[in-house]
């Protein structure tokens, strides 16, 4: 439906647009996204000829744009914009009969392109037609201006970031009628956002731009199961998929950054360590950082007073996992064997962390949720 082969664009020495090549299926919502001056909105407005390649061709159904006159191109292809750019004298019918009046279509059909037109987003003809757009809101605004580009049922659609001067409710309520018009109407819908979780909503295919250049062009699945670069890996954030809960392990789940002692430490040094830390227990190490075991404030006040250092006081009972071991193997062997935490060992035997409840709580809700 739409094809770019090798389209670059040069202001000066600056190089805007770097030998794009793209298809764009009929019937499909592609979305360009990309850092702020990556190109974006000028590879847009290249379809409907706002803006001339250097070198290069677009083509919209195997015809090249640049051969075909841009006022007839223009009324075939709708086009939104984040202003919206209704006209303020005019009301919505009249907003919304703007193509198809310079397209001839004849004016008995323009109270029945209204309506329906109308019903589509659910605004009653009754309340809305004859009002100006001054008198909606910035939601009804942005709705208008979707259904003026759709009146005249072009076969293209390009829309340049239209929601994001929205609130977040009313943005998400937009991006669900939009998804469900394009899906109802089967137009092809060209959208340009710099938010990801928009572009995963509603793309069939994700365009990914950085200094005129496409870095990956790709279905969303395949761009979270497999992001181009780190920048694409960045914008999809939180949602690329982790490890799944089977294949986790102790070091996933572990709160590192423990307090550690070495076993030659004298009585008073430990106590005031538990104080500037506010725990009631050390993990004792030997001279090679080895895990020996823990000594509590409890057993230093009951036999603290017969010895110098902490080494006689020393426990080996609380239990021990590897940092390789199953996530799911330590949560069972911390519920069942009644202590309060795990102590987890690198291969070395040194303490790598610990697994209480509340990390493994913490991990389980940064792989679930992010």
């Amino acid at each position: 439906m739409i094809r770019f082969e090798h389209v670059s664009l040069h202001y000066g020495n600056q190089t805007i647009l770097n030998d794009l090549n793209f298809e764009i299926k009929e019937g499909q919502f592609a979305v360009l996204i990309g850092p702020s001056g990556c190109g974006k909105t000028t590879t847009l407005k290249m379809i409907n000829r706002l803006i001339q390649p250097d070198s290069g061709h677009i083509y919209l159904n195997g015809e090249d744009v640049a051969k075909t006159d841009r006022y007839q191109l223009r009324r075939r292809i709708g086009y939104v914009i984040q202003q919206v750019g209704l006209f303020p004298n005019m009301t919505v019918a009249q907003n919304i009969c703007v193509v198809p009046r310079l397209l001839g279509t004849p004016k008995e059909g323009y109270d029945d392109l209204v309506r329906r037109m109308l019903a589509m987003v659910d605004l009653p003809y009754e309340s809305y037609a004859h009002k100006y757009p001054s008198e909606l809101s910035g939601g009804q605004q942005q709705r208008i201006g979707i259904l003026r580009a759709l009146a005249a049922s072009p076969p293209v659609v390009l829309m340049d970031e239209p929601f994001s001067a929205l609130d977040p409710m009313t943005r998400r309520s937009l991006q669900l009628e939009i998804k469900q018009l394009q899906q109802k109407l089967n137009k092809t819908i060209v959208f340009v956002t710099h938010d990801m979780d928009e572009a995963l909503d509603l793309a069939d295919l994700i365009v990914f731009l950085d200094r005129g250049n496409i870095v990956q062009a790709a279905a969303p699945e395949e761009m979270l199961e497999h992001p181009a670069t780190q920048q694409v890996r960045d914008f999809l954030g939180s949602h690329i998929s982790g490890p799944s809960p089977a294949d986790l392990t102790a070091a996933d789940v572990m709160r590192t950054g423990v307090v550690v002692v070495n076993q030659n430490r004298g009585i008073h040094e430990c106590v005031s360590r538990m104080q500037h830390h506010n725990v009631d227990t050390l993990l004792v190490v030997d001279e090679a950082r080895r895990y020996q075991g823990t000594v509590s404030i409890t057993d230093i006040r009951l036999t603290g007073h017969v010895v110098k250092t902490i080494g006689p006081l020393v426990r080996n009972n609380t239990p021990t996992v590897g940092v390789d071991d199953n996530a799911k193997d330590c949560f069972d062997l911390l519920a069942s064997s009644g202590f309060p935490y795990l102590v987890v060992l690198a291969p070395d035997k040194t303490v790598a962390g610990i697994i209480t409840k509340t990390s493994m709580a913490a991990a389980m809700a940064e792989h679930l949720w992010g």
